[in-house]
């Protein structure tokens, strides 16, 4: 299949994507709300679905490595289709985190297909397109999610919108059939399970695009999971302005993912880290003090902005390494669930002990720490490969 097919049936299919997880997520918080959950307990739902996919995201990785990313795809389409059917007879927020977390038992092996997929086409792609797989999958979760689900909250029932989630489920699976490829080339002699682990994060690059990954996505979880209750915390602004902010989030997310591949390519690593957590920061700053919708927009671009830098550089460095990618993917995308399941439950185990808005601004040391770690990490490395020069 040539590159520009590919890249279309692909970018479908990351579209559709994100818009099932932003309808899913946005119903799920809609219907938590309406049974009188707190923002605790709503933090606690949201949380679930990403530990269901830690659970399983590396050994997905391996999965797919051998049987395949067409079939493997096309199987865990399946799980979340048959709960989101159920999910509308849930009678409280405990049978909503259980069924988000079967459902997160399932999208590893969809996401770490998509993503073996892209970062193995990437190098004929080019990599000014570095930023297409998220940016359209971002568009679909920001973008066209949250305003699918401004349009049919307000007109369909939550049982119809869980079954048209449902449905877009089961479309995908039978899309992905067209066009995903069959089968990696597996290398042979590979270690075992647990070697190959230690092999695998023994690299210096993919072990700091973990640990950049897992920060931004704990920084993102905390924008996502709190952002509507942060709203409807602001009179007069509603849930709705909530949504709407993120459509911002949204909009310069894609933009920066699908435009800024060229850009951000001519930064070294160090630099464009620095740059993504001065966003990161003044994101969380404005968050914290925004006192209507334009502070909490304009916080929104910030961090979307932020994200953007650091997801762009990251793929950079995977995409560069040798051999199959879905072991590698299924290791970064376990760094970016760890992170998304910390950002949420920290979240709301703030909330019992400081505002609702405060939340945003403790969370500012945390990243001044991970700063701190990241140049310690840097220096020692300069420090090594100085040394090991000087001995040749």
């Amino acid at each position: 299949m040539s590159d520009n097919r590919f890249l279309a049936n692909f970018i479908l299919l990351s579209l559709v994507s994100g818009l099932t997880i932003g309808l899913g997520k946005i119903v799920t918080t809609l219907y938590a709300l309406s049974l009188g959950a707190t923002p605790f307990q709503i933090g606690m739902v949201s949380a679930m679905e990403s530990i269901g996919m830690v659970i399983v995201t590396v050994p997905a990785g391996f999965i797919i490595a051998r049987y395949g990313m067409r079939s493997v795809y096309f199987v865990a389409s399946l799980g979340p289709l048959l709960v989101n059917l159920a999910l509308p007879f849930s009678a409280s927020w405990v049978a909503l985190a259980v069924g988000r977390g079967l459902i997160g038992l399932c999208i590893p092996f969809r996401i770490v297909s998509m993503n073996s997929a892209f970062l193995e086409r990437l190098k004929s792609l080019g990599q000014a397109k570095a930023g297409w797989y998220r940016g359209t999958l971002t568009g679909g979760m920001a973008i066209v999610g949250p305003a699918a689900a401004t349009l049919l909250t307000q007109r369909l029932t939550m049982f119809a919108c869980f079954l048209l989630v449902a449905a877009l489920f089961g479309l995908m699976g039978l899309f992905s059939l067209s066009f995903m490829p069959v089968r990696q080339v597996q290398t042979e002699g590979a270690p075992g399970f647990l070697a190959e682990l230690r092999l695998i994060l023994s690299n210096d690059d993919i072990a700091e695009s973990c640990l950049i990954e897992f920060l931004s996505s704990a920084t993102n979880a905390l924008f996502g999971t709190f952002i509507i209750l942060l709203a409807i915390a602001l009179p007069p602004l509603t849930e709705q302005d909530g949504i709407h902010v993120m459509l911002f989030q949204g909009v310069t997310a894609v933009a920066m993912l699908l435009l800024g591949g060229a850009l951000v390519e001519r930064f070294a690593t160090r630099a464009a880290y620095a740059l993504g957590l001065a966003l990161a920061s003044g994101a969380l700053l404005t968050f914290g003090l925004a006192g209507g919708f334009a502070g909490l927009a304009f916080g929104a671009v910030l961090l979307s902005a932020g994200s953007a830098v650091v997801h762009l550089v990251n793929v950079r460095m995977l995409a560069a390494l040798p051999g199959g990618k879905s072991k590698v993917a299924g290791l970064y995308n376990l760094a970016s669930m760890l992170g998304s399941s910390f950002g949420a439950i920290a979240g709301g185990l703030a909330t019992r002990i400081v505002p609702l808005q405060s939340i945003y601004l403790i969370w500012l040391p945390i990243l001044g720490v991970a700063a701190l770690a990241v140049q310690t990490i840097h220096q020692r490395r300069s420090g090594i490969g100085a040394l090991v020069t000087e001995a040749r």
